[in-house]
């Protein structure tokens, strides 16, 4: 039987320092070259399935509703874009709304890190259509050359050691860019008129390099994925790394990739993310029931997907390789003036230049103004702007646990209120990127509070609001993976009596939250179960009638966990043949949807909680025809995570269901 071949992300990336410092040794070319999709340019940018939804509605306002014919993810993407915008012209100006003026995703920003010293690679491909990475290169000062269009293949030269970006489906300032499944197959042919097309290019790389792939999903039929199936026709030299978002990415792959014993897949790790309540080590779970732990494995899917599922993010696997590999911090955030002043002399004339001809606009003058300013900053700098430039630069090298513990000695009284806004953000985005449960991480939410609440009204904003709700929020899963109950349902009890009374979205969606991980805390904790359902009832009340979907969602959460309980307990009911009672738990459990303010919205949820129910009650097409309404949200995670339901008391019933589910709802990559 044919095995992928997989391994975590450390291992990976020890693999391809290795190969870097054997290339180094030996005065040799280094073998790879970054393949990089829509996941780097993820959030400013929306995904795949998010612009296909979208350009759905659209099509759907103009009458043009007609479903596409092939089910693959390229081609539905492709159908809804091109029923919503028609015209090419039409479609690039979309592209373009949806990019131009977005800020740099961090991805970006550290891919672009890793190629100021060309340290892995000096050339990157990608399917994007945005221009972050070039953007980031240029604010780094990083001259480079980029490819955007078939005709401008001849300006890579894969023998140079220049920066080189090559957008293998054009950019978002052209209307002539691919996006369409046609064009985008078109790309991907060699050309009899031309000598030099994407596909020749792409054909030239893979001769000798092997990709580091990050954040693409790997569509068939695009010019990347026909570049990689011709080469992969034979053996590589150098190992080819596709990190995974999640890891059921590798199942929708062709066989011709993942079975190819070159091609090396890096997946999350199996078990829940590291915030997620369920992660404990031996040590820790000696202290608890078996009742508990039981209630713990069966009912853990309906907890928040940030604490359930684990998933591999670009960042993840850039800041993995800046570590690994011990990059400096970029000259532009480590000595800003210094840099721009350097920058600024490379524009000036020699002094052999004809004097005409020299410093039009006085820029000497101004470069003169910057030293100055440096001089001086230098001469002040105190002890306390000492402290903070090591967590900046620590954080810039993604040491987030170096960051921490230098947060640590710095004295947030001793910082100005401009300072102390920064340094929020700066022990926010340490704690928020190390993600490892740690005393270190839990100590960083701590600061966290401490500096929000320390911020004058003026500099605390909904932002500071939203990160102090978080850290609490965060700070209770932590305290719970300690077994510390009483002191992490303390923490999401603050989050309520903080924000409870706010009418900011966000804010309101963090106290759902709390209140759901409160009321799971109190039902694992088994003597306070009447708690946890008042609480889980709070939430259904107070935020089911919201117009948020995301306050919504939470509200959906909470009663699909009570229903499931009742069908938990119907379930072990059939098993020991109380068809009776079974009934009964089946009847209070469609009561509690049909009285709930929940009832009247389409979540997928509450339609698969009441699907499952009729289908077990052995009305199948009245199963059916709840499923196929559920269907219509696309969110194959909501539905995989309601299928955990089929682990509690499983029925042989439950694999026709699972069926069932999946027929009418097939998963959609992003």
């Amino acid at each position: 039987m044919k095995s992928i071949n997989s391994i975590d992300l450390k291992i990976a990336v020890s693999h391809i320092k290795q190969v870097c410092d054997d290339c180094r040794e030996a005065n040799e070319r280094l073998p790879f070259f970054f393949l990089v999709g829509a996941g780097i340019s993820h959030p400013p940018i929306p995904l795949a399935a998010e612009i296909e939804e979208n350009c759905m509605a659209v099509a759907h306002n103009y009458g043009r509703g007609s479903e596409p014919v092939d089910k693959r993810p390229i081609d539905t993407y492709s159908h809804w874009f091109e029923q919503a915008h028609p015209q090419p012209a039409q479609r690039q100006k979309y592209l373009r709304k949806l990019i131009e003026g977005k800020f740099i995703s961090h991805a970006n920003f550290r891919l672009a890190h890793l190629l100021l010293d060309k340290t892995i690679a000096n050339l990157v491909v990608t399917p994007n259509f945005d221009d972050f990475l070039s953007r980031a290169l240029t604010l780094f000062g990083k001259p480079h050359i980029v490819c955007d269009h078939p005709k401008t293949v001849e300006r890579i030269d894969v023998e140079r050691d220049d920066l080189q970006i090559v957008h293998v489906h054009g950019t978002y300032w052209f209307y002539d860019c691919c996006n369409l499944n046609g064009e985008i197959e078109e790309r991907a042919q060699d050309s009899e008129v031309a000598a030099f097309t994407m596909a020749s290019l792409l054909k030239e790389i893979l001769s000798y390099r092997s990709p580091l792939v990050i954040g693409y999903s790997g569509w068939e039929g695009d010019v990347v994925m026909t570049a990689l199936k011709r080469r992969l026709q034979s053996r590589l030299p150098y190992n080819l790394y596709w990190f995974c978002y999640r890891r059921n990415t590798v199942e929708a792959l062709p066989e011709w990739l993942k079975f190819h014993p070159d091609v090396y897949f890096v997946l999350p790790p199996v078990e829940s993310s590291p915030k997620a309540v369920f992660k404990k080590s031996s040590e820790e779970r000696r202290g608890q029931d078996q009742k508990t732990l039981r209630l713990e494995a069966e009912f853990k899917g309906f907890l928040d997907k940030e604490s359930r599922e684990p998933v591999l993010s670009s960042r993840e696997v850039l800041d993995e390789l800046i570590r690994t590999f011990e990059l400096k911090a970029p000259k532009l955030t480590k000595e800003p003036l210094e840099f721009f002043a350097e920058h600024l002399r490379l524009a000036l004339p020699h002094e052999d230049i004809e004097k005409s001809e020299r410093d039009t606009y006085l820029i000497n003058s101004v470069i003169a103004r910057i030293d100055r300013a440096n001089m001086r900053e230098k001469e002040t700098v105190q002890k306390i702007e000492n402290q903070l430039e090591k967590v900046r630069d620590a954080l810039r090298r993604s040491q987030y646990r170096e960051a921490i513990q230098q947060a640590a000695s710095v004295s947030i009284y001793d910082l100005s209120e401009n300072q102390r806004r920064e340094f929020l953000n700066t022990i926010w985005d340490a704690a928020d990127a190390l993600d490892d449960n740690s005393a270190d991480e839990l100590s960083d939410y701590e600061l966290v509070i401490a500096l929000g609440g320390s911020l004058s009204k003026q500099k605390s904003d909904d932002n500071t609001q939203i990160m102090i709700a978080k850290s609490f929020i965060r700070k209770g899963y932590i305290l719970g993976t300690l077994n510390k109950n009483k002191e992490a349902i303390a923490a999401y009890d603050e989050v309520v009596k903080l924000f409870g009374e706010s009418r900011e979205p966000t804010l309101r969606v963090q106290v759902a939250k709390a209140m759901m991980n409160k009321g799971w805390k109190l039902f694992i904790t088994v003597e306070r179960i009447d708690e946890a359902f008042k609480t889980f009832d709070e939430v259904i009340n107070q935020f089911g009638k919201a117009t948020e979907p995301a306050l919504q969602e939470e509200a959906a959460k909470a009663l699909s966990f009570i229903v499931s309980l009742f069908i938990h307990s119907a379930k072990e009911a059939l098993i020991n043949s109380d068809d009776k009672s079974a009934q009964k738990y089946f009847k209070e459990a469609k009561k509690k949807i049909n009285n709930s303010p929940i009832a009247k919205l389409n979540s997928p949820r509450v339609r698969i909680m009441q699907g499952y129910i009729e289908f077990l009650l052995g009305n199948r097409d009245k199963a059916r025809a709840i499923l196929t309404k559920a269907s219509k949200t696309n969110d194959s995670e909501i539905r995989e995570s309601q299928l955990t339901i089929m682990d509690m008391k499983p029925l042989p019933q439950d694999k026709e269901f699972r069926e069932l589910l999946r027929s009418i709802s097939p998963a959609k990559e992003s």
